[in-house]
């Protein structure tokens, strides 16, 4: 069995698929389109964390690979995924597997912050309160239920205030603690034994001293 790829490996990897996806959107002709699947767009051939993070950097790289998402909340199958005929401000997007994902266009209209279609695709994090500059975390994936036309929500995504730090920065800055803190208790010790070092030292020269007095006092007397 082949070890799983570290995280910094992944990444590495993704920054090397960037310059194939650009030489790709660069290209005049496409591939043959499935059946059933709009012209306008092609499937997104790379990893998904790409895609998140082009979106969050460089949105106009995708332009090739989204088209106008329609979102329709139904009885039975829940949250239902469409391609609009017109303009959205939703836009999705589908993988190479079959599933697409959905993301919110750039300075969308305020009141997309509220609407329930966000809120099923986006729950609101935690402590959020009213409309706050947003931005990507992760996305939301829908399974299909036609290949290429229809899907169905299978996992919400996540939008977290801009200066909210990031799962990677948050463990940077739990190291940074820890070795701080570690810093802090040597200190105290090194002060701590530092302090005990020189009690030492006292007391050796009163000892030394009295010493030297009784060898001062022993040679005088006859």
């Amino acid at each position: 069995m082949e070890a799983t790829p570290s995280p910094l490996d992944r990444l590495l990897q993704l920054e090397r698929d960037i310059e194939q996806l650009q030489a790709q959107t660069a290209r005049p002709s496409s591939p043959p389109e499935p059946p059933g699947q709009s012209p306008a767009r092609r499937p997104w051939p790379v990893d998904e964390l790409l895609l998140t993070r082009l979106l969050r950097r460089s949105p106009e790289a995708v332009a090739a690979y989204q088209a106008p998402a329609e979102l329709t909340l139904t009885a039975q199958h829940g949250l239902r995924l469409t391609e609009a005929k017109t303009d959205s401000v939703f836009q999705l997007c589908e993988l190479i597997g079959g599933d697409a994902v959905v993301w919110v266009q750039a300075d969308p209209p305020s009141w997309v912050w509220q609407s329930e279609t966000f809120q099923q695709i986006f729950p609101r994090p935690e402590g959020l309160e009213g409309s706050q500059d947003l931005v990507l975390q992760s996305l939301p994936v829908f399974k299909p239920v036609v290949r290429g036309q229809r899907w169905t929500l299978f996992s919400p995504g996540q939008m977290v205030p801009r200066h909210r730090p990031f799962p990677e920065q948050k463990k940077q800055m739990m190291l940074l603690r820890r070795l701080e803190n570690l810093e802090r208790r040597v200190s105290q010790q090194m002060t701590r034994h530092e302090s005990e070092l020189n009690e030492l030292r006292s007391q050796l020269q009163v000892q030394q001293d009295l010493l030297s007095r009784l060898l001062r006092i022993s040679e005088t007397q006859p």
